[in-house]
């Protein structure tokens, strides 16, 4: 095996690994981590912080974000979302300045309070815009209370802010616009200072290792429901906290109690990303349901206005039921339909394994008839514009749905006189009776390799499709595949292992797109 094979194995147990972890428990353990290393600092003398006053910090931001967030649950009716709240109390308690003073636990509890709130009541159809313990800083900010001190920045902290960093950046797929935030961040704050008649490299210096540059990109720009839906509208949005955060250095203007601070460039970005994430807001009526294989189902929705998206696309669908469980009441679900379906229905496809979340359950309970709403439609998982582009699509189990959309509408593109793709499709499934969307696979006529633990179980297969035992047999088998554009969709897990295989054969390029279990 080659050692392009070896590492490429290594890095998708790794992301096999991470991608098993819930993404908000992985935050919250990396903040843990980063916290618990400022404490043995302190302690040690490596934090020039005192550790009582850490401590009490602690207790006031954890506690009253987990229990403002308990109250605010009760008052809207919605989960309480513990770890999301626990997350945002490390968060403060690594920026707030750390006392015994009455005064300052005093302030460190209200931003607390207003950063849970800012969840509730800063909403753009049913999610929040703006990271909470950026919202808190800001609001609270403005009342000229010393609040933002961003001590995290610490030369002895780095390490391990880094490794938390770039850890929480490879789970969720965004190491790219976090690298560009932390490159173009020093280099921005490095050209503002030589303007500004400073040293540039001993700004770009105390940036990385004495700034909050490195523990903002990696811990909260990257919370998920914050960010814009494409890869370069999240470097755009990166660029532009970049240039934000190196304000204070060329041009440190203060406009009444607003300054410009960290809290303030992460804000601007939030609003940003809001922008172009373009809510829709649309009201879904359920059309009906239908059972495509023993663990997966396809509802199909009749939307009060065209949706507009395009074929690989996501809605985010809200979902209001009682006794929701932590995962909350809404999902990011792949439209299975083309753009401008026929019947003009839109469908999504989810798994259905037992015990099933809250909101499946609730879902499956639905009425004919029964309103939804769809939050956002959006997603960059689409196919390439240069029809002449050679694909390789990849997929497991649920993850198939994208590519349903893709194919079925590049057919219809067909016979309207588009010029055909090269596509091969490469697809698991754990059983012979879980092939799903076989007769519509089957009228696009893209040549499928079918993986399956037993080929000689599976029904009859159409012309053209051929079945294997593994993934890896079935790459061996696409012609050129070096010279193709992959794309890969199904569990982090499938994702990651798929990603090394296509790495080692030479596979030009690889998107990707995991299912976190919905």
């Amino acid at each position: 095996m080659s050692a392009t094979a070896v590492a490429g194995g290594g890095v998708a147990r790794a992301d096999a690994r991470l991608g098993a972890v819930p993404m908000v428990r992985l935050v919250l353990a990396a903040l843990a981590v980063v916290a618990l290393a400022a404490l043995v600092g302190s302690a040690t003398g490596l934090v020039p912080f005192p550790l009582p006053g850490m401590l009490a910090v602690l207790a006031v931001a954890v506690g009253v974000t987990w229990g403002t967030g308990r109250i605010a649950a009760v008052v809207v009716r919605s989960p309480a979302h513990d770890e999301s709240a626990l997350v945002t109390g490390l968060l403060l308690f690594l920026i707030l300045p750390p006392s015994l003073e009455p005064g300052a636990l005093g302030a460190a509890a209200l931003v607390a309070a207003v950063a849970t709130a800012s969840k509730y009541l800063i909403r753009i159809g049913g999610r929040h815009v703006l990271n909470p313990a950026a919202a808190g800083l800001l609001l609270v900010g403005l009342t000229g209370l010393p609040v933002g001190a961003w001590w995290v920045g610490t030369p002895a902290l780095l390490p391990v802010t880094a490794i938390a960093a770039v850890v929480i950046a490879r789970r969720m797929r965004l190491l790219v616009p976090v690298g560009v935030l932390v490159v173009a961040g020093t280099a921005c704050i490095a050209a503002a200072s030589a303007l500004a008649g400073f040293y540039p490299a001993e700004a770009a210096r105390t940036a990385l290792l004495s700034g909050p540059l490195v523990f903002l990109a990696g811990t909260m720009f990257t919370e998920p429901v914050t960010l814009p839906p494409r890869a370069g509208q999240r470097i755009a949005e990166a660029l532009v906290v970049a240039v934000l955060l190196a304000l204070p250095w060329a041009a440190p203007i203060h406009v009444g109690t607003l300054a410009p601070t960290p809290e303030l460039a992460l804000v601007v970005g939030n609003v940003l990303a809001a922008v172009l994430a373009r809510p829709v807001a649309a009201r879904l009526r359920l059309a009906g349901s239908r059972r495509l294989t023993p663990t997966a189902v396809e509802y199909a929705f009749t939307p009060d206005r065209p949706l507009g998206h395009r074929a690989g696309q996501y809605l985010e669908l809200h979902l209001p039921h009682r006794g929701a469980d932590r995962r909350g009441v809404r999902r990011s679900l792949t439209i299975v339909s083309p753009p401008d379906p026929e019947d003009g229905r839109v469908r999504v496809a989810v798994r259905t394994r037992p015990p099933g979340s809250t909101f499946k359950r609730a879902l499956d309970a639905l009425p004919v008839g029964a309103e939804l709403r769809a939050v956002t439609v959006t997603g960059g998982f689409t196919l390439p514009d240069d029809r002449g582009a050679p694909l390789v699509l990849v997929a497991s189990g649920i993850g198939l749905t994208p590519f349903v959309s893709q194919l079925a509408h590049g057919a219809r593109q067909v016979a309207g006189g588009a010029p055909p793709r090269d596509v091969q499709l490469v697809v698991r499934v754990p059983a012979a009776d879980e092939v799903a969307y076989l007769p519509e696979l089957a009228a696009t006529g893209v040549p499928v390799l079918l993986v399956a633990p037993d080929p000689a179980a599976l029904p009859p297969l159409p012309e053209g499709w051929r079945a294997v035992r593994d993934v890896a047999e079935a790459l061996d088998a696409v012609p050129g595949l070096a010279g193709r554009t992959a794309l890969v969709s199904g569990s982090p897990r499938f994702v990651a292992e798929a990603r090394a295989l296509l790495r080692a054969a030479g596979a030009r390029r690889v998107r990707t797109d995991a299912f976190a279990g919905y």
